[in-house]
């Protein structure tokens, strides 16, 4: 009998690194998730990280809205919708065994465009505590020695202090700002975005060694033939 990591190989995916764990979202994870957002997710002080407030929303298990039903929509939805074209990794992240927040990579026609765009967040009692740099060092680095990609995107509302931190320790460098949509309880908001890019040539590797299990049975799933990343 095949194991479900045969049949559906981004659950093979492992990325290793220090004390973190990387691996694509599992149903069994999802208990552990919901109490991590309703712990919190945003620091007060900083501005709201997101298009849409989904960790504001109301907690209402077992209803067709609020969360967490909206929320495993959308995570679900990623699952369904890999294809080659078009691909979310919903990665979770673990440091020593508990699960402290998640780490996206995501990439649209990703065989002519070598780019992938990068997206996390950290349960409040993770933060500053490095867990967002090197879970961000560890996607990036699978990115470009995994997968072959040739730039890493991403972006951070201007005035957020912490997410610039660790888009500027991972050695992402600024690319623009544009004006974007943010959806909130209140309405929709406008609010600056500045957007940031890391190659292979200005990414800051992690000081712990690390280890990528999955990634050969991932290629073939996603088509992509891997080539060095340019400099």
């Amino acid at each position: 009998m095949l194991t479900l990591d045969e049949i559906f190989p981004p659950f093979a995916l492992r990325i290793s690194g220090g004390p973190l764990e990387l691996r694509v979202l599992r149903d069994d994870d999802l208990p552990e998730l919901v109490e991590l957002v309703r712990g919190g997710v945003q620091d007060p002080d900083l501005p709201m990280p997101f298009l849409r407030d989904w960790h504001q929303e109301p907690f209402a298990p077992g209803s067709p809205d609020g969360f967490p039903t909206t929320s495993l929509r959308w995570w679900w939805t990623q699952r369904a919708t890999f294809a080659p074209d078009e691909w979310r990794l919903a990665l979770v992240v673990r440091r020593d065994g508990e699960l402290v927040g998640m780490q996206d990579l995501h990439a649209q026609d990703f065989a002519q465009t070598r780019q992938v765009m990068t997206g996390s967040w950290l349960g409040r009692g993770h933060h500053g505590t490095g867990t967002g740099t090197l879970m961000r060092q560890l996607v990036v680095g699978f990115a470009f020695d995994e997968l072959g990609a040739g730039q890493c995107e991403s972006g951070y509302i201007v005035g957020n202090h912490a997410s610039a931190a660790v888009s500027r320790k991972a050695g992402y460098v600024d690319n623009g700002r544009r004006r974007i949509v943010q959806h909130t309880q209140q309405g929709k908001v406008g609010v600056v975005e500045q957007r940031v890019v890391v190659t292979p040539a200005t990414f800051v590797r992690p000081e712990v060694p690390v280890s990528v299990e999955g990634a050969e049975v991932l290629r073939r799933f996603f088509a992509i033939d891997r080539e060095p990343a340019e400099s």
